[in-house]
């Protein structure tokens, strides 16, 4: 058997043990690590041995000639991979709303050293810390000077068995990849979880399409094509590589292999030249530093983000992303991908939602970045030796398959995305399924603020619980995440939680009331509630209205802006520069004296609720300052916006309100408020609702052992 098939054999039934076992098969992932590295032993000694060797075997035309020839095989490339990911777009539905994704994580981009990356100031530094593109070009330097000195055998002898050695330690690993490849597969089954599915589905999909289609076809067609080497050949050659790409997600392990069956296949077809041979140690090494195809699919993330978001494209920002993206993608993915967003004005939180799919995409990434090499490094060695067979007819019978092969995956798509998408939930549904952590005892809640009583109760409030036997709680409806009614008519949130564990406390019934601030005073006064409970800041301005407990929570300020303009409100200077910044408010008057004296060019504006600024543009507010825990939740919900924190943090208390001057109620909440915090209470509420606990509530992972046979729990 080849070895082919014992990789895709273990591969299978690597895939069957982690669905059977679930995640009893989490350790074998350590199995697989080990592998993964015994294949990178080789990689950087191959690579600077056969970049030495390669170049410096060459004279300097033969060089130049072998830089100009791949170059152009490159630009080819990358056009064609352009042009196929823009054309695979076309199968996105048509729906009227896009869908979103929220993430109530602050954006965190990673920052990448560029000359660290590329130059090779220290290289002992740059091989230690895997810094391949330096380790590369310090390569390709010696190698350049070694063809211009005359006595250069004996050193070239030397990194020609290296290379050698490199490679035949690589041919004795990879025969272990079977059994490295069962235990990736197992323990990636085992544990592997999409939450994200859906309408997710037409990026993953029409990815995975599309990678098959190029694999399949596209690519080893084209070498084909182009070189009279027949398909089958080509495609038999490079099984391996492209399944152990696959199966562990690394097309840098692959490398040694790479190079190996290349000059495989040239020697088959007579292309066994001095030349020829070290073209391909050049190439493979080389051609990794560039954007492969691999990376070159994160466009087409890109544009799903953009239909899955609503934003419109227009041409000009579609050959902005072509060319602005192919150059960033020089560098980590991880930072081009928050950079292309930006540009486009597509929401940053589109980031989180990419690498979840990145779990699955990943490895169909590794295995094209692999096959982007090969076609790179066979046509580009081919090319220099003068032995491409291009010919009219073979040509467009390739260019007509190609492209009926498309259309047909196209068509597909868009037929299978009709039937299988589900339509677009209703944006308040962004939050539905969110629950209390627990439900202590039984509640009742009223919808409808009531009418203004002006009567005042008095005595101690605490002394009317007790009697009534009822402790009235007042919530704002829609304070996400400390009050708030879900789609399904359900009252959550954190503070709503604390309000079931006081009333347990008191031992009395529960009933939630809305309030407005407006009516808080009269509602305390009058006792249609007894306590305000709902995340209320205790400003000055507001003890007009009510007494306040001791602070339960620290809320820090922020700004909650859209994405693409977070930069203005991250510097300080920047946002005092803006000529005509408006900043909404809600509520008190405590923060617009002082945001005066930070930004006195800014105009505020004052709006009823947070919901206003996501849902009514008329106010004309480029920002609105909420506590950074309920602006998360916000942006959660509406994802073109984010949370921007100053850099001069700024906090303040929220606190309980009681009837004004109810000193006895307000002692007792005190001393509630430090009881709960002492017993960890109030930090596990925070954990649940502030922090996204409320959004993960996480599941075993399904398995036949577990969900089918019940042999465990």
């Amino acid at each position: 058997m080849t070895l082919s098939g014992r990789i895709l054999i273990g591969l299978l039934a690597g895939v069957a043990t982690g669905l059977f076992f679930g995640e009893m098969v989490a350790w074998m992932k350590v199995v697989g690590d080990v592998f993964v590295q015994l294949l990178q032993i080789t990689v950087l000694p191959y690579i600077i041995a056969s970049l030495i060797s390669g170049i410096g075997h060459m004279s300097m035309a033969h060089a130049r000639n072998l830089a100009w020839r791949g170059v152009v095989v490159l630009l080819f490339i990358w056009a064609m991979a352009l042009t196929l990911i823009f054309c695979a777009a076309l199968a996105f539905p048509d729906i009227d709303t896009a869908s979103f994704f929220g993430s109530a994580a602050p954006l965190f981009v990673e920052e990448v050293n560029l000359l660290e990356l590329y130059l090779p100031a220290n290289i002992f530094y740059s091989l230690t810390n895997n810094l391949v593109p330096a380790v590369v070009l310090f390569s390709i330097l010696v190698g350049v000077s070694l063809i211009t000195i005359d006595e250069k055998q004996e050193i070239l002898k030397f990194f020609d068995s290296i290379a050698a050695a490199m490679a035949r330690i690589n041919q004795l690993v990879v025969q272990l990849t079977p059994f490295g490849i069962f235990a990736i597969a197992a323990a990636a089954a085992g544990t592997m979880t999409i939450d994200e599915v859906g309408r997710v589905q037409v990026y993953l999909v029409t990815y995975i399409a599309l990678a098959l289609l190029i694999t399949f076809w596209i690519f080893p067609g084209l070498i084909s094509a182009m070189s009279g080497i027949p398909f089958k050949d080509v495609f038999n050659t490079f099984r391996d590589p492209l399944v152990t790409a696959f199966a562990t997600g690394n097309q840098f392990v692959v490398l040694p292999q790479i190079a190996e069956n290349c000059k495989a296949l040239l020697k088959r077809h007579g292309a066994d030249s001095e030349d020829a041979q070290s073209a391909v140690d050049i190439l493979v090494p080389v051609s990794f530093n560039f954007p492969s195809l691999g990376k070159l699919l994160v466009l087409l993330f890109v544009l799903f983000s953009a239909w899955f978001t609503d934003v419109d494209l227009a041409f000009g920002d579609r050959v902005s992303l072509a060319f602005g993206g192919l150059l960033s993608l020089f560098g980590s993915i991880n930072v081009a991908v928050p950079y292309m967003l930006n540009s486009l004005k597509i929401p940053a939180d589109m980031f989180q939602l990419f690498l979840v799919t990145g779990i699955v995409v990943g490895r169909f990434g590794a295995m094209l970045a692999a096959l982007h090499i090969i076609v790179l490094s066979v046509i580009g060695s081919l090319a220099l030796v003068g032995r491409l067979k291009v010919s009219a007819q073979s040509m467009v019978r390739y260019l007509v398959i190609s492209a009926l092969a498309m259309v047909v995956m196209i068509a597909g798509l868009r037929v299978y995305f009709e039937v299988f998408v589900p339509p677009p939930a209703p944006r308040d549904e962004v939050l539905a399924n969110v629950s209390l952590s627990n439900e202590w005892l039984p509640f009742t809640v009223s919808t409808e603020v009531p009418e203004r009583d002006v009567t005042r109760m008095e005595g101690a409030r605490l002394d009317h619980i007790f009697e009534t036997g009822v402790l009235q709680v007042g919530y704002r409806p829609d304070n996400l995440p400390c009050s708030f009614i879900t789609p399904a008519g359900k009252l959550v949130g954190f503070d709503v939680e604390m309000a079931q564990y006081l009333a347990i406390d008191l031992g009395v019934e529960l009933e939630f009331v809305p309030f407005e601030f407006d009516e808080l005073k009269p509602m305390l006064d009058s006792g249609q509630i007894d306590v305000a409970m709902s995340c209320i800041a205790s400003l000055p301005d507001r003890f007009t209205m009510a007494s306040f407990s001791r602070a339960y929570l620290e809320l820090r300020l922020a700004f909650v802006a859209l994405d693409h303009q977070r930069h203005i409100f991250d510097d300080l200077e920047a946002l005092r520069s803006q000529p005509e910044l408006r900043v909404a408010l809600i509520h008190s008057n405590y923060h617009e004296e002082r945001l005066k004296h930070l930004i006195p060019n800014a105009e505020f504006v004052r709006l009823e609720s947070a919901e206003a600024f996501f849902t009514d543009d008329t106010h004309g507010a480029d920002a609105l300052v909420l506590t950074v825990e309920e602006g998360s939740a916000y942006a959660y919900r509406y994802p073109r916006f984010t949370v921007i924190e100053p850099p001069a943090k700024v906090g303040y208390p929220a606190a309980y309100a009681v009837p004004k001057g109810d000193i006895e109620t307000i002692e007792f909440l005190n001393n509630w408020v430090e009881l709960k915090r002492m017993e960890g209470t109030t930090d596990a509420m925070y954990n649940y609702w502030m922090l996204g606990g409320a959004a993960e509530s996480r599941q075993p992972r399904w398995s036949i052992v577990r969900d089918v046979l019940g042999w465990i729990d």
